[in-house]
């Protein structure tokens, strides 16, 4: 899902948008029929008051839409037209600094690499402002997976790769002692 940006929405006071948090300095609009399948009278009902953790693309910046201010948001693959885009549903979603978020969408991370060779099952979502969203079955892969990102920003690839080594060692002990 890389270059897609993770994003939280609400739903103010607007009927046939969602006012998306983007975290940048504006917001977005998010038409209610821009979700896959999405017709006028069947439209993803997501959550205005507590809000929710979803992956767009943004499609205009400061041209229109019901604040001036505001950009588009659509949540379909503008390339494919496919419904790769939308909410996501589960698992925890925190900040990273955007150097790091960058980082973490090169094919070839480290620590996302290392994370995969573990055999720790996760699902991963990343937005180029700085939101990460992580879903795996077990609650302690979602903390070892979101504590090696987080630590991986200030050491070396050789230190990452020893890291997760050991959180995942750690991990599959405290796992086998609790079973």
């Amino acid at each position: 899902m890389g270059g897609g940006r993770s994003s939280h929405w609400d739903q103010k006071a607007l009927v046939d948008y969602y006012c998306v948090n983007i975290f940048g300095s504006h917001s977005a609009l998010l038409h209610v029929l821009s979700f896959e399948g999405a017709t006028k009278r069947n439209w993803p009902q997501l959550d205005p008051v507590g809000g929710g953790v979803g992956v767009s693309g943004i499609t205009t910046f400061n041209k229109g839409g019901v604040d001036k201010d505001d950009g588009g948001a659509l949540c379909k693959d503008w390339l494919t037209n496919e419904g790769t885009y939308g909410p996501l549903h589960g698992g925890t979603s925190f900040r990273v600094s955007l150097g790091l978020a960058r980082e973490l969408l090169n094919a070839k991370n480290v620590v996302l690499s290392a994370l995969d060779q573990s055999g720790i099952p996760f699902e991963i979502a990343i937005g180029v402002n700085g939101m990460v969203w992580v879903n795996s079955p077990e609650p302690e892969y979602t903390i070892t997976v979101l504590n090696a990102i987080q630590n991986s920003e200030v050491m070396s690839s050789e230190q990452v790769q020893e890291m997760v080594k050991m959180m995942v060692k750690n991990l599959k002990k405290k796992m086998d002692e609790y079973s």
